[in-house]
């Protein structure tokens, strides 16, 4: 009878230990926003070691950033500060109140015309909505929800679940083309 108790009380101290055992997650449970940075030879790299994600960003591209309600395109082909995700974590009481998002992409200014553009953020695992399409990131595909909005652009929105939270990226475009360069870009990412 002890060797059962030994092994029934091993049971649940690593059950408790590797996989958090019934564990919920609450408001104020973080996650890391990762690293976006530049590089004196003009590559950017987007790396979250937490979430095991990164993807090297095109220069020919545009980080869409603010200053304060100020929208404005920082060109990546050229260097930018270390700190362009200034919030270092992420709450999932942040996620839930849809304030996740780490930063947006896109291949060309809003002035310019409609361009193709990736959103990436943290959401609420338990967030997402019925699966419709999907879009492969690095070797994994991933499932979600496509739609159409006004001005004819579409939108495809993809979730990896990490646990309390999800990888959302979300991809817009108005053409096929567009669509390509995104699902290109997605393709050389590691997850």
């Amino acid at each position: 009878m002890p060797k059962a108790k030994f092994l029934l009380l091993a049971a649940i101290i690593t059950c408790l230990i590797g996989t958090g055992c019934g564990s919920s997650c609450t408001k104020t449970t973080a996650i890391s926003t990762g690293d976006l940075s530049s590089h004196f030879d003009g590559n950017w790299m987007y790396e979250n070691k937490e979430l095991g994600f990164s993807l090297k960003l095109p220069n020919e591209w545009f980080l869409q950033t603010s200053l304060g309600r100020i929208q404005y395109y920082v060109p990546m082909a050229k260097n930018a500060p270390e700190d362009m995700v200034r919030q270092k974590t992420l709450t999932l009481g942040d996620a839930q109140a849809d304030k996740g998002t780490l930063f947006t992409i896109c291949d060309v200014k809003p002035e310019e015309g409609a361009g193709a553009a990736i959103t990436f953020g943290l959401a609420d695992a338990a967030s997402k909505g019925e699966a419709n399409a999907e879009l492969t990131v690095g070797t994994e595909t991933l499932k979600g929800m496509a739609a159409s909005t006004s001005n004819d652009a579409n939108t495809i929105t993809v979730f990896k679940d990490y646990g309390c939270f999800s990888l959302k990226i979300l991809a817009a475009y108005t053409t096929p083309e567009q669509l390509q360069k995104i699902k290109a870009l997605l393709a050389t990412a590691k997850i």
